[in-house]
């Protein structure tokens, strides 16, 4: 016998009656239970519930009289319970350290999910009813800081990324093993090359780890001379022997020596197949996918667009909603922030499809069978097209580009190349775009320089081939032959001219102090308060190109320079900040300051700010300076990017002597040319 407890509630703001069993029920009762008019479910509270109505004790006799193994219970003392504020209630922050990213666990809360959807962070996971964020400290203070500004109690868990088979499979024993005394000599180099890159003490211990396991595997062998072939049969075959980690850790210490100490060209070696590209279904809130799709006129484009885009359903379960599904929401799927607006729209949608088409079985059909997933699928593409929902791809490829390990920039380009591409055909879906119109939008773009074409390049291969599964023809994206340019500096001669002609202490810093590091433009707008060490004079560049860590010069000539402008500046986080305090300068600032500053010292080519980076490496060549400091100053990974500046200090010029200058000097020629008449 089941017994079954009804007593009214107060519930999201509605006046609700509880329908609370003693157990799970299954069969007769639960059947009468899903059939009562808007009856929800409630997970918090892990009981069904329906509209209040005061004859609620005569209506449930009725309703569940034929059934004989349950006994109604209307306990008179059970008062309305006021509904549970969910500050109330914790938030689980959960932290998966070996995925670097972290999840949010806070129930059905429809005001912080919609909070958390206009931050424009993280996606919904719909299977684990929580949100997953990417491993980044800014974005977890951002999220810790929006649950307590609106007072939620959250706690803090750590997701075990392996089993306890894993872990005692993840790499070999790390003890440091005795090398031979041949090699005594390379293990220097090696560790001297870890402290000159300042790696941190962990992985300093790691990398020499392995590498003296590898030396020990190789103590018959000459280490310095072994090529790519021998490498890469050495790691095939202690791959099936150590974990992924291991595997990973021990390619990375390889790849240190031959790299960076060796300076040999970069080696890939793989292993393993390639993580697949995360393509999850775009989530638009509710309120923003209305606007996007007010202007068509067929409902069953829209219902579409909404079960795909804020439902969150997968083409297979789409297939399958009967006709008759008004409850859909609320029977067996759940709407994300359980929106009682998204429902009752989504209940106008079905009315109006079922009375314009008038389906027999299904709720989507067509010529009365239901839709295959590959025609949904089309038929969703062709409506993305005819509509021109720009708004829905560009989000959808952001989304995407967010979960690669490409730098903003690239995904900057990436996203703006194939925007304007897409734009230029109307918006048509890539699945219905042919090689032959690929080629003739290259064409168009034949006179761009060879970077922007090759940005093109790039960015069609990766939306075509790996997001979308089309293969490109070569001879429709083939990349432009690049040129070989030797990179512009200025004298120190014109350096001193262009300090000389300002007194304004923030642009003479400027200058000098992208001069004296060699920075790049964006290391400069990010170079922080924080990051000057002026007892060192070392700067601090943080999270630059590549993701990289480094440290550079800072001349103690500009001590007073750098403190006078401070006294009169007063920035606030960054070294150099725009109108509004603590935001960064802008480039296109920097960019009109270096150019006002090159007229006024009478410099007539054209210039930019990279050309002060380009003058710090070149001036340090030419006094001698080893070029593997100069490139780890310079913050370059191969020092065939840094051996460009050996070029334009090439001692050619200067020693050899043209063959002309021979000819006169041994036959007396001179170029002789005809007296002009008086």
């Amino acid at each position: 016998m089941v017994e079954l407890k009804a007593y009214p509630i107060r519930h999201h703001n509605e006046d609700r009656i509880a329908l609370e069993y003693t157990f799970f029920a299954q069969g007769e009762i639960d059947q009468i239970t899903r059939s009562l008019p808007d009856r929800r479910y409630s997970s918090t509270r892990k009981l069904w519930h329906i509209p209040f109505r005061q004859d609620y004790k005569r209506y449930l006799s009725e309703s569940y009289g034929a059934a004989s193994e349950v006994q109604l219970i209307f306990p008179e003392d059970v008062k309305p319970l006021p509904e549970e504020p969910f500050t109330d209630r914790v938030v689980r922050i959960k932290i998966d350290t070996e995925k670097s990213q972290f999840y949010l666990d806070h129930g059905y809360d429809p005001q912080l999910f919609k909070k958390i959807v206009y931050l424009g962070e993280g996606i919904w996971a719909k299977n684990q009813r929580n949100w997953v964020f990417r491993g980044d400290n800014d974005l977890y203070l951002k999220i810790i800081s929006l649950l307590e500004s609106n007072g939620y109690k959250w706690e803090k868990l750590y997701v075990e990324a392996f089993n306890q088979d894993k872990k005692k499979n993840t790499a070999p024993n790390l003890k440091m093993v005795a090398i031979p005394p041949k090699f005594k000599g390379v293990l220097q180099d090696y560790k001297n090359t870890l402290t000159l890159k300042r790696m941190s003490g962990s992985t300093m211990v790691i990398y020499e780890g392995f590498f003296r396991k590898f030396l020990t595997d190789h103590q018959e062998a000459d280490v310095e001379k072994l090529n790519y072939h021998q490498l890469h049969t050495y790691l095939k075959r202690i791959a099936g022997t150590i974990g992924e980690t291991g595997l990973r850790q021990i390619i990375a210490a390889i790849k240190f020596y031959y790299e960076r100490v060796l300076g040999r060209d970069k080696m890939f070696f793989y292993f393993s197949e390639n993580k697949p590209l995360q393509k999850k279904t775009l989530y638009v809130p509710f309120d923003e996918l209305q606007g996007l799709i007010h202007g068509i006129d067929s409902p069953a484009d829209r219902l579409l667009l909404f079960l795909v885009y804020h439902a969150g359903l997968s083409f297979k379960e789409i297939c399958a909603i009967p006709v008759n599904a008004d409850d859909l929401f609320e029977s067996r799927y759940r709407l994300p922030g359980n929106d009682p607006q998204a429902n009752e729209y989504y209940k106008v949608l079905v009315s109006a499809c079922q009375k314009q088409y008038q389906c027999a079985e299904f709720l989507l059909e067509v010529k009365g069978e239901p839709y295959s997933v590959e025609l949904l699928r089309i038929k969703l593409f062709k409506i993305l097209g005819h509509y021109r929902l720009e708004e829905i791809y560009q989000r959808q490829y952001e989304q995407i580009l967010k979960n690669t390990d490409y730098s903003n920039k690239t995904r900057q380009i990436y996203l703006g190349v194939f925007m304007k591409f897409l734009k230029h055909y109307h918006f048509k879906h890539p699945v219905f775009i042919n090689n032959e119109e690929i080629r003739d939008y290259m064409v168009l773009h034949r006179e761009k320089s060879a970077s922007h074409q090759d940005a093109m390049v790039s960015s069609f291969k990766f939306f075509f081939e790996k997001i979308h599964n089309q293969a490109l023809s070569e001879k429709s994206v083939m990349r432009p032959r690049k040129g070989f340019f030797l990179p512009d500096f200025f004298s120190l001669q014109e350096i001193r001219n262009m300090l000389d002609t300002t007194e304004n202490l923030k642009h003479k810093l400027l200058i000098a102090l992208t001069y004296t590091a060699g920075l790049r433009r964006q290391e400069v707008q990010n170079l922080r308060l924080a990051d000057v060490d002026l007892k060192r004079n070392h700067l601090f560049i943080k999270n630059s190109k590549g993701q990289k860590d480094r440290y550079t010069l800072f001349s103690k000539h500009l001590h007073q320079l750098y403190l006078d402008y401070l006294e009169k500046e007063k920035p606030r986080v960054f070294v150099f900040e725009g109108a509004k305090p603590g935001t960064p300068y802008s480039g296109t600032s920097m960019d009109r300051v270096i150019k006002r500053m090159a007229q006024g010292a009478g410099i007539k080519r054209r210039v930019h700010m990279h050309m002060l980076r380009h003058s710090f490496a070149t001036h340090l060549l030419e006094d001698g300076k080893d070029i593997r400091y100069v490139q780890e100053l310079l913050g370059h990974v191969s020092i065939k990017t840094t051996e460009i500046y050996t070029h334009i200090i090439s001692d050619a010029l200067a020693t050899v002597a043209s063959p002309f200058d021979r000819l006169v000097e041994q036959t007396g020629s001179v170029l002789k040319t005809k007296n002009k008449p008086p």
